[in-house]
């Protein structure tokens, strides 16, 4: 076998472990991992600190979050309906059942930024 034939051989089973490494999962970026106990959303000037995240629930579990923020304003769970005022440089914390299946904003509210997605899958 010639030095060419080898190299490709060699390539072609680089491509295909990458190809099961993703397959198998280990190439996933998912930002949405069903939480199994407290969340934390950072709100820094106004913005969730590192993006809008999606923190998802199975339904009747219980949703445990707590928002701290530099920004006065009202934390908004749509969906649930769900408002409390925070400080500036305060936290809300929000504890309730994981009941109604959907995606939803967190927002906040005055400000009209959203700062999380809740998701609660059956």
């Amino acid at each position: 076998m010639g030095r060419n034939q080898r190299i490709g051989l060699l390539a072609g089973a680089v491509v295909i472990v990458v190809i099961a490494v993703i397959v198998i999962g280990g190439g996933s970026s998912d930002k949405t991992k069903t939480a199994s106990g407290p969340q934390t959303v950072t709100v820094v000037n106004g913005k969730p600190q590192g993006g809008v995240k999606t923190i998802t629930y199975k339904r009747g579990d219980t949703v445990d979050l707590t928002v701290s923020s530099d920004t006065a304003d009202e934390i908004h769970i749509h969906g649930y309906d769900l408002h409390k005022d925070v400080t500036k440089g305060g936290s809300v914390h929000f504890t309730f059942p994981a009941s109604i299946d959907g995606k939803f904003v967190i927002e906040l509210e005055n400000k009209g930024e959203q700062i999380a997605s809740l998701q609660v899958e059956p």
